[in-house]
């Protein structure tokens, strides 16, 4: 088999020519969203695992979703204005409707097991308030700002408006990273989102869908930062 996947590709890349391969960077706790600029050697030097074991996974794995796979869209080859509506219908709709039901469960879950693991609770309490806040500002900037102004720049190629574009997107990316630290705050405090032995419906619930909005950012920051951004 031709090795398609190599470790001096970026890892916004790989997941360019194979999106299975978002699964296998969770596992491995490999950052592609906010570290999509990343090479994979760059990345596995951070782990201490057999780099060519990953490279062979992904080959392999990669082998297999091509053969199978009828609906992958590669998204670099599209529109701007097209891979926007796709962000915002997707994944800007997936986050506000995860932010409220996990806002409204986690306070319950807080009040009722407060006793027993006020502890754990009140740090995920606090550092779920502070990513709500930065990702309800942030979806508002870009579909207020940005995204109009990406859409303005397809059709006008003016470049004082790519100037003003370039200048967003770095504090885009910024914003990006604060929300990816903050994510890891919370992998921390509840254990890769496995509620405590014996919890109840809703405490486990309230982690299931933590763990989900996680898993969609990560495909959301990497859109925007390794194939909208590189767009332009």
């Amino acid at each position: 088999m031709e090795k398609i996947i190599n470790k001096n590709q970026s890892l916004g890349e790989i997941v360019s020519i194979f999106p299975g391969a978002a699964q296998i960077f969770n596992r491995y706790k490999i950052d592609y969203c906010c570290g999509g600029h990343d090479t994979l050697e760059g990345a596995l030097e951070l782990i201490a695992i057999d780099n060519d074991e990953i490279i062979n996974e992904l080959n392999n794995e990669h082998d297999k979703f091509i053969k199978t796979n009828s609906e992958y869209k590669d998204w670099r080859i599209e529109k701007p204005s097209t891979l926007i509506r796709h962000i915002v219908e997707t994944h800007h709709e997936f986050t506000k409707k995860q932010l409220k039901e996990i806002d409204t469960i986690l306070f319950k879950v807080l009040k009722v097991h407060f006793k027993i693991h006020s502890v754990e609770l009140l740090k995920v309490h606090k550092y779920f308030g502070a990513l709500k806040t930065e990702l309800e500002e942030h979806l508002i900037k870009e579909e207020e700002h940005l995204f109009p102004l990406i859409e303005k720049y397809e059709t006008t190629k003016d470049n004082s408006v790519l100037s003003e574009i370039q200048q967003l997107t770095k504090d885009t990316e910024e914003e990006h990273e604060a929300a990816g630290n903050i994510l890891k705050e919370l992998e921390k405090i509840t254990r890769d989102f496995n509620a405590p032995e014996g919890a109840c419906t809703s405490f486990k619930l309230v982690y299931t869908k933590l763990h989900d909005l996680e898993k969609d950012l990560f495909i959301h920051i990497y859109l925007e930062n390794s194939v909208l951004f590189k767009m332009l």
